[in-house]
């Protein structure tokens, strides 16, 4: 009897001299593991319970503190982040250019919308439906705008004329007008079809390069959260540690 007891608390402290880690995370769960591997990114274990039983993966930017078997502890900090960014073109831009000075530089077809985008294509392409040209007022350029109005008013003088023309001469001459007419009716409709092509293009192109501008602001701001460990004194004879998370902001 004695020898059975003295095997069973043999063995109850050989369990409890097992190699174990404990796994802290941010939240402040403890995680009682066996851990198998520490990665760049991640730390990879088993559970202490269940040592032959699935691997566990927990990103390293949720660990707060490893406590390994031998005592060593080991405190795991936040991969800085940096906002980077994919630009909507190779070549190099800056705050402040005017679209003349960067719409070579992109293709519409690659336009992807994007929140904080300050103009719409589809916006753009309703006004100069109605009113060509306006649609480019719509997205920012009224000198444009200005020019293409200017455009289709003298279209407009131009069919209403040359209707009169057309009505007066079939009515004295009874024969087929020339061409003068049809022509003007199908340069206003070419001219109005190009205009909302061009609001919609516009509007693309400098959603593009605002985004670009944004991405070049927000690449500038870099930022990291690091894990800290304080003790403080609650009595004369007492500490406490307290942990936190510190925040580091570069620009």
């Amino acid at each position: 009897m004695r020898k059975i007891l003295l095997s069973t608390i043999l063995l109850l402290l050989g369990i409890t001299s097992m190699a174990q880690d404990v796994i802290t995370t941010k939240d402040g769960n403890d995680i009682q593991a066996k851990i198998l591997e520490v990665t760049t990114t991640e730390v990879k274990y088993k559970r202490f319970s269940n040592p032959n039983g699935p691997t566990f993966t927990i990103s390293k930017n949720d660990v707060l503190i490893v406590k390994y078997e031998n005592g060593e502890k080991e405190v795991f900090k936040d991969t800085p982040k940096t906002n980077s960014y994919k630009p909507n073109t190779t070549e190099k831009v800056s705050e402040g250019l005017n679209y003349s000075q960067y719409k070579d530089f992109y293709d519409k077809r690659y336009y992807v919308s994007q929140p904080g985008d300050p103009y719409s294509p589809g916006w753009a392409g309703v006004a100069s439906f109605f009113i060509p040209g306006l649609g480019q007022g719509v997205a920012g350029e009224w000198g444009r705008a200005a020019w293409m109005i200017g455009v289709n008013i003298g279209l407009g003088i131009v069919t209403i004329l040359s209707q009169q023309s057309f009505t007066n001469y079939i009515t004295y001459y009874n024969r087929p007008f020339p061409l003068v007419y049809f022509a003007s009716l199908a340069g206003r409709l070419a001219f109005g079809i190009w205009t909302i092509t061009d609001a919609v293009k516009i509007a693309k192109i400098k959603n593009m390069y605002n985004q670009d501008i944004r991405g070049l602001r927000t690449a500038e701001l870099h930022f990291s959260v690091s894990p800290f460990v304080t003790p403080t004194q609650l009595s004369e004879n007492s500490t406490q540690a307290v942990m936190g998370l510190s925040l580091t902001l570069s620009f």
